[in-house]
């Protein structure tokens, strides 16, 4: 192709139409995903990240240590040794909701502000140390990510744009990268091993998803034969259930090349019973043959006090029985 172009041999619909294939391929590739997440399938969420990488890249085997070593001296050899992509987690935590922190310039702010802000971040540490409850709203999944290869891709995106004419305003505005995170959650025996028969009650809804779904008449069951829906229903059928559910299932999107760093913060359900529960978080790259990143966090779940209704919503409830 590189010998073909400048000769002029290559028919320009060839690059139009595969651009067009492309692209439908990968809304229907995200399409799985989300169907994968809405059945809780973590294996089949798994699956459908790595073909959306081999799809994109072009290799047969996303876990075949051929490739991904190919793959990571390619991109040693266009980008440095710091631009094989990596992200790496910091401050990671799970509990009580925090604020989000001003977004203000240090220098523009006053000495009031500057005042106030470290209330906030007071207020923040006491909230963190709350214990969170089964009656809580929701639980925080936050933590800290930093791309490792932001600058030697930022580098390389400029000196494309200027090898091509491009101004880099326009250059860069193309550029997403995307990865996909997926939590799973465990309760805990006492001696700190993971309890096999769990029934994943969360957030206080029914615990069975594809019940639910069903009760709900959600269009997925339009689209799916009962052979099919029987096979998915297995998948959370005997122990260790929780090692094949997916809680949440959770998507973010780089459009900056240049971006360093940034917080990601994630809410989820809290159990419905009291006790520790593991949560166990995975993050897939949609781009690249990297390295799964992983990591868990323990929390302590408190039996919360239930929430009293107000006179409003006792009228309604009353009126409805009526």
């Amino acid at each position: 192709l590189l010998q073909a172009g400048p000769t002029g041999k290559i028919d320009p619909t060839y690059f139009q139409s595969t651009m067009e294939y492309r692209q439908r391929v990968g809304q229907q590739l995200d399409n799985v995903l989300r169907f994968a997440c809405t059945l809780r399938s973590f294996q089949l969420a798994c699956a459908v990240l790595d073909a959306i990488v081999m799809f994109k890249i072009g290799c047969m085997d996303a876990h075949s240590e051929v490739e991904v070593k190919w793959f990571q001296n390619f991109m040693e050899e266009k980008y440095g040794k710091e631009g094989t992509p990596k992200l790496i987690l910091e401050d990671t935590y799970l509990g009580v909701p925090t604020e989000e922190p001003s977004k203000d310039k240090e220098e523009n702010k006053t000495e009031a502000e500057k005042k106030e802000e470290e209330k906030n971040k007071l207020v923040q540490l006491i909230a963190q140390s709350r214990q969170v409850t089964t009656t809580d709203d929701k639980m925080s999944l936050e933590m800290q990510i930093t791309r490792q290869h932001a600058e030697a891709f930022t580098k390389e995106k400029l000196a494309l744009c200027q090898r091509q004419g491009i101004p880099p305003q326009i250059g860069m505005q193309a550029y997403r990268e995307s990865w996909f995170i997926i939590v799973r959650a465990y309760k805990l025996n006492e001696d700190g091993s993971r309890m096999s028969n769990w029934d994943g009650a969360m957030g206080g809804s029914n615990p069975n998803h594809f019940e639910v779904l069903k009760g709900n008449k959600h269009a997925i069951f339009d689209m799916l034969t009962e052979d099919t829906i029987a096979s998915f229903e297995k998948e959370f059928v005997g122990s260790d259930v929780s090692d094949r559910k997916v809680i949440v299932g959770w998507p973010f999107v780089i459009s900056n090349v240049a971006q360093k760093s940034g917080k990601v913060k994630i809410h989820l359900p809290p159990p419905d019973v009291p006790g520790k529960y593991e949560f166990s978080v995975t993050i897939k790259s949609q781009e690249f043959l990297c390295g799964v990143e992983e990591f868990k966090l323990v929390v302590d779940i408190a039996q919360g006090v239930k929430k009293k209704k107000d006179e409003g919503e006792e009228d309604k409830e009353s009126k409805k029985d009526k």
